[in-house]
C-alpha cells in the first residue's frame, strides 16, 4: 500500500484558502493579498503537476509565478501565520516537504501550532513514513480542538494506513457531521471500500466524488480504473 494513497491525495490547498477566507478584502491587508493569490492558484493548478492557462496544460508555468508571488509575502508580513500555513501547504504540494516544515516552524515560534499546521505537519510525517508521529500530533490537537474536521479526516488517513478500517470510517462520519467537504469524504471512504475488495462500492463512493467535484483527476483515475478491471 502506497503511503501517499489517502494522504496527500487530500485536497491540500482548501487548508491555505482557508486562512484567508472572510477576512478584510482592503488592497493593502495582507490577508486580502494572500486570497487573491490563492484563488488565482486554485483556478490554474490542475492535477497535481500541472498548471492551466487559457484551456491549455502547462507543467509549473503559471504555477511557479503565483507560489513566487505567496513566498514573497512571507518576506514582507514574516510573521503573519495564515501567509506562512500558506506556503507551508504549497511547499508541500510541490513537493518540497523540507521547505514545507521550515514555514511551519515559522508558525510554531509566532503563534503556536495550529490545528491547520498540525494536519499539515502530520501529512509530511505520513509521507516520510512516520506514521506514529504523525498520529501523536493529531491526537494531541485532537485534545485541544476537538471540532477539528480536518483533524478528524487526516485521522481516517492514519487509520486507513493501519488497516484499521472500520476506525477509519468512524473518523471520517466525524469529519463529515464537523463540515469535512462531502466529495472529499466520498473519495476516502471509496479507498477504503477499494482496500477491502468492495469494488462496486468503491466505484459507487468515487461517483459521488465526481457528482460534486466533475472532472478530479484522483476521483476519475481510482473510478476509471476499477471499471476497467470489471469490463464496465
Amino acid at each position: 500500500m502506497k503511503i501517499s494513497a489517502v494522504h496527500v491525495s487530500f485536497a491540500l490547498i482548501v487548508l491555505g484558502v482557508a486562512c484567508a477566507h472572510d477576512l478584510p478584502r482592503n488592497r493593502h491587508d495582507p490577508n486580502a493579498k494572500l486570497q487573491v493569490l490563492l484563488e488565482e492558484w486554485q483556478s490554474t493548478r490542475q492535477g497535481g503537476d500541472t498548471c492551466v492557462s487559457g484551456g491549455v496544460k502547462y507543467p509549473y508555468v503559471d504555477c511557479g509565478r503565483i507560489q513566487a508571488a505567496i513566498e514573497r509575502l512571507a518576506l514582507d508580513f514574516p510573521t503573519h501565520p495564515p501567509i506562512l500555513l500558506a506556503n507551508a501547504v504549497i511547499a508541500f504540494e510541490t513537493r518540497q516537504p523540507e521547505k514545507a516544515l521550515d514555514y511551519l516552524d515559522a508558525i510554531g515560534h509566532q503563534a503556536g501550532i495550529s490545528s491547520d499546521a498540525a494536519v499539515l505537519r502530520s501529512r509530511i510525517a505520513t509521507s516520510q513514513g512516520n506514521l506514529s508521529f504523525a498520529e501523536r500530533i493529531l491526537e494531541e490537537n485532537v485534545q485541544r480542538e476537538p471540532d477539528h474536521a480536518g483533524l478528524r479526516e487526516a485521522l481516517a488517513s492514519i487509520d486507513y494506513l493501519d488497516g484499521d478500517f472500520e476506525q477509519a470510517r468512524r473518523n471520517l462520519r466525524i469529519a463529515e457531521r464537523l463540515g469535512a467537504p462531502s466529495w472529499r469524504i466520498a473519495y476516502n471512504r471509496g479507498l477504503i471500500a477499494e482496500a477491502e475488495g468492495h469494488d462496486d462500492a468503491a466505484i459507487a463512493h468515487y461517483r459521488a466524488a465526481l457528482s460534486e467535484r466533475p472532472g478530479w483527476s484522483l476521483a476519475e483515475a481510482r473510478k476509471r480504473g476499477l471499471e476497467s478491471e470489471r469490463g464496465s
